[in-house]
């Protein structure tokens, strides 16, 4: 009986100490949300963030995700891109990945939402150990405030079928802010006008234009000056223009991350452009010396509305087509539009 006490004594000491048998330590998983790009984004423009899932030591490997995300539809839109709001990224279930994407309304989707949302599932080869951007989001500043994203629900699911436990998204959040082009656009030879309000540098028209997109145009007041907001980011083209004058442009380019007010300086306009065929000639002189000594022609700039006709041939707009007329007609001939705005 001593004899076996001391062997299974023995045993169990021999047992204990030696080395204990490694055991796999249980696989990680975590679905995130990148930071927003650019930040602050603009109203009129795009910002865009990926999703990225991360698995490590996943068996038999994560082979689908799906999410809900949350967006305030007060400041930010799905863009009017041919992306649309969900880009399918290869970056983690590689080319071969599947993905399907709709924006739903508040009531079809998880509770906590604060308006629609969006709802991706994407789906592809079993990824192991494995971190990748498997989609991006593009949204569009609407106006201007502080834009949160956030998961509601999300879920991964392994080759068998079975759900991953894992760490959902941090929200993130972007600043929208307006960006404001001001400046001032003046006009050869005013005021000149006795009138109160009328014969100022007032409603000249102001716009930019890039590709399809215009914004303004907006009307310049008793001074000259303009205002054009919620300019996005991008190459524009900035035009004033006023019957009976050559208009003027200039390109302006908004960088993603640059400052939000930007004044583009003072042009002004030359006239005699009054058949508005960008030249001033012959034409021009002619259609002054026709209507010569005519007064209480129509005169645009008498403020406040701008909306009033406008007699091209009175260029200095002081309600009369006279010989001040045809002084900056004829000190002007020959030139062209646009002229460049300095």
């Amino acid at each position: 009986m001593k004899t076996y006490r001391w062997f299974v004594i023995t045993a169990l000491v021999l047992a204990l100490s030696m080395p204990a048998t490694p055991v796999s330590a249980a696989g990680s998983a975590s679905i995130t949300l990148t930071s927003p790009s650019p930040n602050p984004g603009r109203v009129g423009s795009e910002v865009s963030f990926a999703l990225v899932l991360t698995v490590d030591g996943i068996n038999p490997g994560v082979t689908a995700a799906e999410i809900y995300l949350d967006y305030d539809d007060t400041l930010v839109a799905p863009p009017a891109s041919p992306l649309g709001v969900v880009e399918a990224l290869p970056d983690f279930f590689g080319v071969s990945n599947i993905s399907l994407n709709e924006v739903l309304p508040e009531a079809q989707c998880p509770p906590g939402a604060s308006g629609p949302c969006i709802h991706l599932a994407v789906a592809g080869p079993a990824q192991t150990t494995h971190s990748g951007a498997a989609a991006r989001f593009h949204f569009r500043g609407i106006k201007d405030g502080n834009a949160c994203f956030r998961l509601l629900a999300s879920t991964m699911v392994d080759a068998d079928g079975f759900q991953v436990t894992h760490v959902q998204a941090a929200p993130v959040c972007v600043m929208i802010i307006r960006t404001t082009i001001d400046g001032t656009v003046k006009r050869q030879g005013t005021p000149a006008n006795p009138n109160p309000g009328g014969g100022t540098p007032a409603c000249s028209e102001v716009k930019a234009t890039s590709g399809a997109l215009t914004v303004g145009p907006v009307f310049t007041d008793g001074s000259g000056n303009f205002k054009l907001t919620d300019v996005p980011s991008g190459a524009h083209n900035l035009h004033a223009e006023y019957s009976g004058y050559l208009a003027s442009e200039k390109t302006i380019t908004i960088s993603a991350g640059g400052p939000p007010f930007i004044n583009v300086g003072t042009t002004t306009l030359l006239g005699g452009d009054v058949n508005g065929d960008k030249s001033i000639n012959i034409l021009d002189i002619g259609k002054i010396i026709s209507l010569f000594g005519k007064t209480g022609v129509p005169v645009r700039s008498d403020l406040p509305d701008c909306t009033d006709p406008d007699e091209p041939a009175d260029i200095n707009d002081d309600g009369n087509i006279n010989i001040s007329d045809l002084a900056i007609a004829a000190g002007n001939w020959g030139r062209t539009g646009p002229t460049l705005w300095p």
